[in-house]
C-alpha cells in the first residue's frame, strides 16, 4: 500500500502525520531498507518535535530527551532534507500501525489522524519493544514485566500500561474537577465477587437484610446496623466489598471520599487550586465557599447527608476516615469531625439509612469522634481474602497506586506483588533495601 493509498483511507492526514509518514521513508532510506517499519515511524516521531507527542512519552514515564540522544546513538543523524530517490512503502508491520492510527481516531472522534495516534500504535506493536529496549538502560522506567513479554503479550501489556496512565492522568491531574467527591451509583457488584472474606460478608449479611426489608426491624435492634466501621488495610480494598453490601440489598451508594475533601481543603489552605477549578466547584457544588473553608466543609458533609435522606433507604459511606489525620490545620480538622458527628446525629432513622465508614487504624482517630456512642459495631477486614478477578483491585504498597489482581509487578514502580512479613503476616512488595516491616517494624523482613 502506497502513502497515496493510505491517505484515502476517509481520514483527513494532519501535518504531523505526513512528516512522520515522511521521515518514516527517510529513516528507513537511512539504513536501506525497502520498506518502512513500526521501528522507523517509531525514529522517525522521535526526532519530531511536537507538544502532543511529549505529553504521551511523559505520561508513559519516558524522557524523551534521552530518547533522542540514544536514537542518534544508536542509528545516526538522518538530516531531513535528505531526498529520497523514490516512495518507500510501508512493511505489513507498520501498515497495521497505521491502521490501528487511524482507528484509534477514529473512535476518538478525531477529524484528522495526528502523529499522537501513530505513537500509541507504534508503542504497541512488539517489533517496537527490541528497540525501546535498547535505548533504555536498566535504571531506567520501563517496567520489567515489558522486557519479559513479547508478541501478543507485549501488546497486550503495552496496552494495559497505556490505559492505567490515562486513567491515573485524569484522576489525579491538576484539575480537581476530575475527582468528584460526592457520587451516588447503583452498584452492581455483589458478594459472590469477593472470593473469601466469609467472617466479614458473615458479618455484613445482617445490615444487608436490614437495609433490604427495614420495615420487618425495630428501634431496638437497628441501633448496632445503623452505624459500622469497616477496618482493614487499603490493598484489601475495602470500597469493593461496601459496594458488595449495597449490590446484595439492592439499594443506592451514596458516597463522600474524605481523603479527596481532605486534599482539596488543604490545597485551598495554600492557594494552590487554579481559577478554572474554583469556578468548577463553585457550579459543581453550590455548598462550596472559596473564602470560607471550614464552612464549606460543613456545607459538603451536610450536602451529603441530605442526599443519602433523599435517595432512601441507602447505604452511605464515608470513605476513608483515616484521612481526617491528613488535614494539615487543626481548625479544620476538628471542624470537619465535629460536623461529621452533628450529622450522625440528625440523622432521621425512620427513614432506613445505614451509614459505614472505612479506616485502616481505629486507634489513631480522636477518641472523641469513637467515644460518644458512634461506630460502636466493627468489621475487621483479613488481610489475605481474595476478589473475583474482573473485579479486583488494590494498592501498591510500594507506590500507592491501585493495581489489578492478576498482576505480577506494578506498573508504576516495577515492584514485585506481594509476599508477607514473616513476623506479623503483613502483606508487602519486594522493594530493594527495604529492612523493616511497615505494620510491626520488625528487623527480620530484612532476611526474609
Amino acid at each position: 500500500m502506497t502513502t497515496k493509498d493510505i491517505k484515502e483511507q476517509r481520514i483527513a492526514f494532519a501535518p504531523s502525520a505526513n512528516n512522520v509518514l515522511q521521515g518514516a521513508q527517510r529513516e528507513a532510506f537511512h539504513m536501506h531498507a525497502t520498506t518502512y517499519h513500526p521501528e522507523h515511524l517509531f525514529l522517525s516521531i522521535l526526532r519530531l518535535e511536537d507538544e502532543l507527542d511529549e505529553n504521551i512519552f511523559s505520561l508513559l514515564g519516558m524522557d524523551i530527551r534521552v530518547l533522542r540522544g540514544m536514537a542518534v546513538e544508536v542509528v545516526g543523524n538522518v538530516l531531513p532534507e535528505s531526498e529520497l530517490k523514490h516512495e518507500i512503502h510501508p512493511s505489513k508491520e507498520a501498515q497495521e500501525c497505521l491502521d490501528w492510527a487511524i482507528a484509534f481516531a477514529k473512535q476518538r472522534h478525531s477529524p484528522k489522524l495526528r502523529s499522537d495516534h501513530i505513537l500509541l500504535s507504534v508503542l504497541r506493536h512488539p517489533q517496537v519493544q527490541p528497540l525501546l529496549l535498547l535505548m533504555f538502560s536498566p535504571e531506567d522506567v520501563i517496567p520489567s514485566y515489558l522486557t519479559e513479554e513479547s508478541g501478543a503479550a507485549y501488546t497486550n501489556a503495552m496496552d494495559q500500561l497505556i490505559q492505567i496512565k490515562i486513567r491515573e492522568h485524569k484522576r489525579l491531574g491538576k484539575h480537581v474537577s476530575n475527582l468528584p467527591m460526592v457520587t451516588c451509583e447503583r452498584p452492581t457488584v455483589t458478594f459472590k465477587d469477593v472470593l473469601g472474606a466469609n467472617a466479614a460478608k458473615q458479618e455484613l449479611r445482617e445490615l444487608v437484610a436490614y437495609l433490604r426489608r427495614p420495615q420487618l426491624y425495630q428501634r431496638s435492634r437497628t441501633t448496632a446496623l445503623e452505624e459500622t466501621l469497616l477496618v482493614g488495610h487499603p490493598c484489601t480494598e475495602r470500597t469493593l466489598l461496601v459496594h458488595g453490601i449495597a449490590g446484595e440489598a439492592v439499594v443506592s451508594l451514596v458516597s463522600l471520599s474524605l481523603s479527596k475533601l481532605v486534599n482539596l481543603m488543604n490545597a485551598l489552605a495554600v492557594n494552590m487550586v487554579d481559577a478554572e477549578d474554583l469556578v468548577w466547584l463553585e457550579h459543581e457544588y453550590p455548598a462550596f465557599l472559596r473564602d470560607n473553608l471550614t464552612q464549606t466543609a460543613r456545607n459538603l458533609l451536610h450536602s451529603t447527608f441530605e442526599l443519602a435522606k433523599t435517595w432512601s433507604p441507602c447505604l452511605l459511606f464515608i470513605e476513608d476516615l483515616d484521612a481526617l489525620l491528613r488535614l494539615e490545620s487543626k481548625e479544620h480538622r476538628m471542624a470537619l469531625q465535629r460536623q461529621l458527628l452533628v450529622e450522625l446525629d440528625a440523622l432521621d432513622w425512620q427513614k432506613p439509612i445505614a451509614v459505614i465508614a472505612t479506616v485502616y487504624k481505629p486507634e489513631l482517630l480522636d477518641p472523641e469522634l469513637m467515644e460518644v456512642g458512634h461506630f460502636n459495631r466493627r468489621v475487621v477486614l483479613s488481610e489475605s481474602y481474595a476478589i473475583h478477578p474482573a473485579a479486583q483491585t488494590k494498592l501498591c504498597l510500594s507506590c500507592k497506586h491501585e493495581v489489578l489482581a492478576n498482576w505480577h509487578y506494578c506498573v508504576y514502580c516495577g515492584a514485585s506483588l506481594v509476599k508477607a512479613c514473616p513476623h506479623c503476616g503483613a502483606p508487602h512488595v519486594e522493594v530493594e533495601g527495604a529492612r523493616y516491616c511497615f505494620s510491626c517494624g520488625s528487623d527480620v523482613w530484612s532476611q526474609a
